[in-house]
């Protein structure tokens, strides 16, 4: 079944979104020590008025800048942070390419594994698959890519 328009306008909106943050991506980049220790220390805040605030420990802030800083962090914690230190806590999974981009490569992908017996065999046979069979790829990888949800099927690996 073909992908319905709303799906197709959702699916641009979305990567018009993600174009933007792609695009503004490096400057979120987590500094060396991490957002809460760059932040409590640019706000000239000691770790005590922190953990007061979150109400833990020094050494519990101390142990949460470290896991920030080494990527172990989880979310809940650095929202609560966040908060503690007057902000908010801003997250996104942003794809390296368009997401249009990828429902392509990935049909194409599919297109070339389903045609690749075919071209296979008529290497075997001595015979040149040409550029009628890069045609139909691309042709099948057309018709597959109008249904994204059938390109992640596990059956098709």
């Amino acid at each position: 079944m073909p992908e319905r328009p709303v799906e197709v306008i959702a699916r641009r909106q979305l990567d018009e979104r993600l174009r933007e943050i792609r695009q503004a991506s490096p400057l979120f980049e987590r500094p060396r020590r991490g957002w809460i220790a760059t932040l409590r220390r640019a706000l000239g805040m000691p770790q005590s008025y922190l953990a007061h605030q979150l109400h833990v420990s020094r050494q519990a802030i101390s142990q949460l800048e470290k896991r920030e800083a080494d990527g172990s962090i989880t979310l809940s914690a650095l929202e609560q942070a966040a908060e503690a230190l007057g902000g908010r806590l801003v997250y996104a999974v942003v794809p390296d390419q368009s997401l249009q981009e990828t429902l392509s490569d990935r049909a194409l992908q599919l297109a070339a594994q389903i045609t690749g017996s075919v071209r296979h065999t008529m290497r075997l046979e001595d015979q040149d698959p040409g550029s009628d069979l890069d045609r139909r790829t691309g042709d099948l990888a057309e018709t597959l890519a109008e249904n994204p949800s059938r390109l992640w099927s596990a059956t098709r690996e």
